[in-house]
């Protein structure tokens, strides 16, 4: 914040602290630290003395008095700091009117600066914007006329009053005008009446944004607001407060965002416009009254000295409030000054706005002043058409103008800025919403209630006019600073001088009523009339009123809250919390507001009613600040925690690292298993930045679902061994913990600066943040970070402090939320005990759901629910996809944390087999049995192939399989009509209520071959193996046919063939064949199935032969005897590849004779040779 004035940082032997560092804002310390140049405004410690203003006659004279007494104090007072400036060679602007010189220079210029006794601070460079305007709608006109200037009843001020502003000069500082435009053309001052124009002393263009000498406006928003107060096109387009004022405008803000040294000559110029150069003021050309539609969400005082000279030059302020609604103390400045007059918005409905910022304002002030239309107003728009849009910058020019109306109707108190305000508050509507402080009559939301220009212009003194005055006393003595009221032909109010007299020069005459009061006094009543030219004399005497003493505690959630001020409304009684939370205070007997405004940034301010009819004692209970999702925060002491992990950072500036959390935690409704911590002092679930520039919360900029224990430019000790990011897990559940510790960290910008925090977080939603080893540092204290906690969408937050010493050494700030409870728990798989991950859980009440998590990999979940402060049950559901639900009843308030877990049963069907892979000729089919069982709860299946082929079926499809149950399916496939030489593919999806496998696939694979045959060798006849394939009986080779050749015998047994289910296959046998030749088969790729098995006594040794495929050896040395034995099976199968026409098996001896059971050669398409 402007203003604020740094402190030496800490180190192991003090230094001294500097001038530099002592009035140096820290923004300014950190732009130093980071680069070479940098742009500042000195505040020079005196102001001068505008007395003379502020006693002149006549508004010219005020203003007059203001420029040529602050100009030659400026001169004089800042002509030490120009000449350092120019010295250095520096650029340097001077600005009178808050006696401040713009220097961009280096850091020894700055030093020197800050050196001199007749330097208060140095302050950075920062820009002000013109908030954004937000999107309208059309509303219906009011019998012609649009609804903000019917709502404010400016058509009864033209037509009843015969009141239009005439021979008022309005003015605005914003984006430019649009002179040509319609609406405004005619209305402005520099329009001379040949038609042409003269843009000296009426137009002021400081950003040099504008071509040539006239105005323009390249944002649009400052045609908006200018049409507002004076717009009329004459053809239907009556869009403006007061038509018949004249305009004259300056360009503070180049397009929406506005520099100070704009803003500041702009507001130079208002007080006496200059020429087409910038040269010769003329203060009798000033404006009456000048709009500032623009600020800042923070209260800033560096114009605050602007503002006042406009006052003192009978120029009247007005200013928006702000967009920055809904929250309480959102309030900005300049609007937020006690002596800016600042509006509110409401809608055609008579609405508070939802954006309208509230107060307070600057010292506990109301605000805004009061409220106008600020929703949907239609005006003038750059392009020469209209716009509707809305925002407190829509409000401001209805007040500015209504001024403009008063001023018009009453040459009385023209340039009589404090009258105005007290008649623009007296008049306004009083609207109640004392939710951010204050009263029905007068509160932080309305401030005095909607604007009615018809009441306040009536109210001003207008038509033949006397005096009247008088004194106050009180047994026998005078009474000062009493208040007087008349009500009236006009109204208006006076305070008594020190000698206890009063005087109103300029009174409409007629019949009044006069109430005179002052605290601790009996008001009074009387009545007089006053006479046209006469002065009309009117005593009262007071009677001192009963008192009583009011004492209590202010506590707040943490206990007793010292330093609490403690504030009467309407009265001058306050006082501040002693150290044990109690105050006192003597009052009159009567009814009271006390409003209370606690030191604890967790705590909010409020205000109690009390009647008070003889001493009494009130307590004063103050609730907690808390955000949307209703997160609240608590100061106080306790353990450091620390980390155990040192975190391997990306980088030591702007670095982070990325970890996985060892339980779900919950921020703001959300859940996250992983979190970033940065080097800037961010923990961050959601979107992450590692930026070192920290911003106000909430925010929608990076990053986002985020704690801020100390967001700032930090950075790691890389000479430290122990500096760094450490992380820890403590606890046990359901009330564990992640610890994220930065340890012994550096700021950037005074490195000699060191600090440690941490941020715990756990899995009940709590947070909390420690702080240690906080020095005297001007930076350790937070006065650059921002502190707080943010949802993932940025668009809620609980701000701690932004760019404030709001931290102290061995200090903890908790987080809890007063409106949401925790459901925690595991899921798990009934029948194998492992997580269920994906499982939704739902916690619902009256058949809602009011929340809704998933599992993680671990089966765990977290879900944060909304919950009052008195328990309530909720149903926890849990489901997941091929599983039975179940659902739990628990009892839940905020800030519980109940653990639900769950077993969820499911079926557990397995297959019997992996694959199918079958070879079947054209024409043919073939069957298998495929068993499903069932070792999980009961469950319907189904069993189809996925692309429903017609070549597969399934018997059964469907059905139940009971928990331990089993079926056995019969699987046919059918090649009728498929391609010889082709391959059918697929897979059978074999379906069920099976959550660990719902669908368990197995691939099927038929290859229909292009050529077959089969022979049982010495075999006399056909058979079919138990797998439904046919065997044919054995053959000499013919050619063009195929058979064995050589010359051979058949052998055979009837014992049983041991390593086969296949007897008939293997008890035959042909011995002595040479070989098996199968001629006209077609070239590709064949496999060659081979059965063996000795059916007599052979010996090892007595029959050796290799096996040979397409005069390739494939099977050397075969000894059947000494590799199976006897009556024991082997099987041999060969790949080759046919190119020829013809396959040819060789079986070639080396002892006794060859010997084979069985060949069966078949073309496979879906093989490489």
């Amino acid at each position: 914040m402007i203003g604020a004035l740094p402190a030496q940082a800490r180190t192991d032997d003090p230094a001294p602290r500097s001038a530099y560092q002592d009035k140096s804002e820290s923004k300014v310390l950190k732009q130093f630290a980071e680069r070479d140049k940098v742009t500042f405004w000195v505040g020079l410690a005196e102001e001068a003395d505008v007395a003379s203003a502020r006693s002149a006659k006549g508004k010219t004279a005020k203003a007059r008095a203001v420029l040529e007494t602050k100009t030659a104090f400026a001169r004089k007072s800042q002509a030490g700091v120009i000449a350092l400036a120019k010295d250095a060679g520096a650029a340097y602007k001077s600005f009178w009117i808050a006696n401040t010189v713009q220097i961009t220079g280096d850091k020894a210029l700055a030093e020197k600066i800050a050196a001199r006794p007749d330097v208060a601070s140095i302050e950075a460079d920062d820009p002000v914007t013109i908030p954004d305007p937000l999107p309208g709608t059309s509303e219906p006109e009011v019998d012609a006329v649009e609804w903000n200037l019917d709502r404010i009843n400016a058509p009864k001020v033209w037509n009843d009053l015969g009141v239009r502003g005439d021979g008022i000069v309005v003015a605005n500082i914003d984006s430019g005008v649009q002179f040509d435009h319609p609406a405004v053309a005619a209305k402005y001052r520099g329009l001379k009446s040949d038609g042409t124009y003269d843009h000296a002393y009426n137009w002021f263009d400081p950003t040099k944004v504008c071509t040539g000498t006239a105005p323009c406006d390249n944002n649009g928003h400052g045609t908006h607001t200018m049409g507002t107060m004076v717009g009329d096109d004459g053809a239907g387009n009556q869009v403006g407060v007061a038509p018949g004022a004249r305009w004259i405008a300056a360009k503070g803000c180049g397009t929406s965002s506005c520099a100070r040294e704009t803003l500041l000559a702009s507001g130079q110029w208002v007080v006496a416009p200059t020429d087409a150069s910038g040269a010769n003021p003329r203060p009798d050309l000033a404006p009456d009254v000048v709009n500032n539609s623009w600020g800042a969400n923070v209260i800033d005082t560096w114009y605050k000295d602007t503002v006042q000279s406009w006052r003192d030059a009978g120029i009247f302020p007005a200013f928006s409030n702000g967009n920055a609604g809904p929250g309480c103390n959102t309030s900005g400045s300049p609007g937020a000054y006690a002596n800016s007059y600042s509006s509110g918005a409401f809608d055609i409905n008579n609405a508070i706005a939802s954006f309208s910022s509230r107060g307070t304002g600057e010292a506990g002030t109301i605000k805004p002043n009061l409220s106008a239309p600020g929703v949907n107003v239609r005006s003038s728009w750059m392009g020469g058409g209209y716009n509707t849009i809305s925002g407190t910058s829509m409000a401001s020019p209805h007040t500015a103008a209504t001024a403009a109306l008063m001023w018009s109707a009453s040459p009385a108190i023209r340039g009589n800025v404090v009258e105005t305000e007290k008649l623009l508050d007296q008049t306004a509507i009083d609207t109640d919403n004392t939710t951010c402080g204050g009263t029905a009559a007068k509160n932080n939301v309305w401030g005095e209630g909607r604007l009615d220009a018809y009441a306040a212009v009536s109210a001003t003194p207008r038509g033949p006019l006397g005096a009247l005055g008088g004194t106050v006393g009180s047994g026998g003595a005078v009474v000062a600073d009493a208040t007087v009221t008349l009500d009236g032909p006009m109204k208006s109010t006076v305070t008594t001088g020190a000698d206890g007299s009063y005087a109103l020069p300029k009174v409409m005459v007629g019949d009044y009523r006069i109430t005179v009061s002052k605290f601790g006094f009996h008001a009074t009543e009387s009545t007089a009339t006053v006479v046209e030219n006469e002065t009309t004399t009117k005593d009262f005497t007071l009677e001192q009123a009963p008192s009583a003493t009011l004492s209590g505690t202010v506590r707040t959630e943490a206990g007793a809250e010292a330093g609490a001020n403690v504030v009467v409304q309407g009265t001058p009684v306050k006082t501040v919390s002693a150290a044990d939370g109690t105050y006192t205070v003597t009052l009159p007997v009567g009814t009271y507001n006390v409003a209370v405004t606690p030191v604890s940034r967790c705590a909010t301010g409020t205000s109690v009613s009390v009647e008070l009819t003889a001493s009494a004692t009130r307590d004063i209970d103050l609730a907690s600040r808390e955000d949307t999702f209703g997160t609240t925060c608590l100061t106080g002491t306790g353990a450091f925690p620390t980390g155990d992990t040192k975190l391997a950072m990306s980088s030591a500036t702007t670095g982070s690292a990325r970890f996985d959390l060892p339980f779900p935690v919950g921020l703001y409704g959300k859940t996250y298993r992983a979190a970033t911590a940065t080097t800037e002092g961010v923990l961050a679930f959601g979107t992450v930045s590692t930026s070192s520039t920290n911003a106000s919360l909430p925010t929608t900029g990076t990053p986002n679902g985020a704690l801020y224990p100390f967001w700032d430019n930090l950075q790691i000790d890389s000479s430290s061994t122990t500096s760094g990011v450490y992380w820890a897990a403590r606890g046990t559940a359901p009330h564990r913990s992640v610890v994220v510790e930065w340890r012994d960290v550096q700021i950037t910008s005074s490195t000699a600066q060191r600090i440690s925090f941490a941020a715990v977080i756990g899995e009940d939603g709590a947070v909390s943040y420690h702080y240690k080893d906080i020095g005297d540092g001007t930076l350790e204290n937070g006065s650059t970070a921002t502190v707080g906690i943010e949802s993932d969408t940025g668009t809620d937050a609980l701000l701690y402090s932004y760019n404030q010493a709001a931290v102290t050494d061995g200090m903890t700030l908790s987080f809890s939320t007063s409106r949401s409870a925790v459901v925690a728990g595991t899921v798990t798989d009934d029948n194998d005990g492992a997580p269920v991950a994906g499982a939704t859980v739902k916690v619902g009440q009256a058949g809602t759901a009011v929340a809704t998590g998933t599992t993680g990999a671990d089966g765990s979940y977290l879900v944060q629910v909304p919950a009052g402060t008195t328990e309530s049950g909720y149903d926890v559901t849990v489901v997941a996809d091929h599983y039975s639900g179940v659902t739990a009843e628990r009892g839940l308030k905020a800030k519980d944390i109940a653990v639900a877990d769950a077993v969820l049963k499911t079926g557990r069907v397995a297959a019997s087999a992996a694959d199918y892979a079958l070879v079947v000729p054209a024409d043919q089919d073939r069957t298998r049995t495929l068993t499903v069982s069932n070792t999980g709860t009961a469950t319907p299946y189904t069993v189809r192939e996925s692309g429903d082929a017609s070549w597969v079926t399934v018997t059964p499809a469907s059905g139940e399989l009971a928990e331990g149950a089993e079926q056995k399916l019969e699987l046919t496939f059918d090649t009728t009509g498929a391609t010889p030489g082709s391959v059918l593919t697929g897979t059978l999806l074999v379906s069920s209520e099976s959550g660990r496998a719902p669908v368990v696939e197995i691939p099927l694979k038929i290859v229909v071959p292009a050529y077959q045959a089969a022979l049982d060798t010495g075999a006399t006849g056909s058979a079919t193996d138990l797998l439904g394939d046919s065997w044919g009986p054995d053959r000499a080779y013919a050619a063009g046919s195929y058979g064995y050749i050589g010359t051979t015998s058949r052998i055979s047994t009837t014992r049983t063939i041991s390593g086969t289910s296949e007897q008939a296959l293997y008890r035959s046998a042909r011995t002595g064949a040479l070989e098996y030749r199968f001629d006209n088969v077609p070239n590709g790729v064949y496999r060659v199935e081979l059965g063996f098995a000795e059916v007599s006594g052979t010996k090892p040794g007595a029959r050796v032969f290799d096996v040979l495929a397409e005069g390739r050896e494939f099977v050397p040395n075969l000894d059947i005897a000494l590799e199976k034995g006897t009556y024991t099976a082997l099987d041999k199968t060969l790949t080759v590849e046919v190119t020829d026409g013809q396959l040819n098996v060789r079986l070639s001896a080396i002892q006794g004779k060859s010997l084979v059971n069985s060949i069966r050669v078949s073309q496979r398409p879906d093989l490489t040779g």
